[in-house]
């Protein structure tokens, strides 16, 4: 092994300056080629590897969101769309019900009407319930009596109506009630506060004479 390396060494002795860089060059350049082989390039292709991934990933998050996200938009359009078609039949709902309450004030009315009115006004809470509704007699005033006609003189028009919830809800609805008619008189007012929910019974004047 000794002598090989001593022989070695004497050809590269013998060798000239510019021969000895050459064989240096050359053993460099193969070292290069071979740790590129090697080591650098499979290091570069795991790295564009990972890097292709995440930019797939990234892809496929940003078509999630945007899918996301258009079907959020879409669902709050037609969430909005809804609302408003309710708002807008609440509207018209509650027009009908003040223009039937504002003709009911000016004039007398009969039980169909009275009773279709409140009904409508009545879907409007779930406090208070109609437990019985009874067009005015025009001789005493009292329930159930016979109707006269429309153009009699002593014809009145009214209704007795019978509620029934909690009392505060009660009493916040006669309220709300009285204001809706301005021109009726509150002949008289009957409060059953021993049943379970509490009934109130009120009678109403809506047009002709006392």
């Amino acid at each position: 092994m000794n002598a090989k390396l001593k022989k070695l060494s004497m050809r590269v002795n013998a060798l000239s300056l510019r021969e000895r860089f050459l064989v240096f060059a050359v053993a460099i350049g193969v070292l290069g080629a071979l740790t590129d082989y090697f080591f650098v390039s499979p290091l570069l292709e795991q790295q564009k590897a990972v890097v292709a991934q995440l930019d797939k990933k990234s892809t496929d998050m940003d078509l999630i969101r945007e899918r996301t996200d258009a079907e959020m938009m879409s669902r709050s359009v037609a969430r909005a769309a809804e609302l408003n078609a309710a708002l807008a039949q609440g509207q018209r709902e509650i027009d009908a019900v003040e223009g039937e309450i504002a003709a009911l004030g000016g004039k007398g009315a009969g039980a169909v009407a009275v009773s279709s009115m409140l009904a409508r006004v009545m879907q409007r809470t779930e406090k208070v319930t109609i437990v019985r509704i009874v067009q005015l007699g025009a001789s005493h005033g009292g329930p159930g009596a016979p109707i006269p006609p429309a153009n009699s003189p002593s014809a009145r028009g009214g209704f007795e109506i019978t509620l029934s919830g909690n009392y505060l809800d009660l009493m916040a609805y006669l309220g709300a009630l009285e204001k809706s008619l301005p021109q009726a008189r509150w002949a008289a007012l009957n409060l059953k506060a021993d049943t379970q929910p509490a009934q109130v019974t009120v009678r109403v004047i809506t047009g002709g004479e006392s």
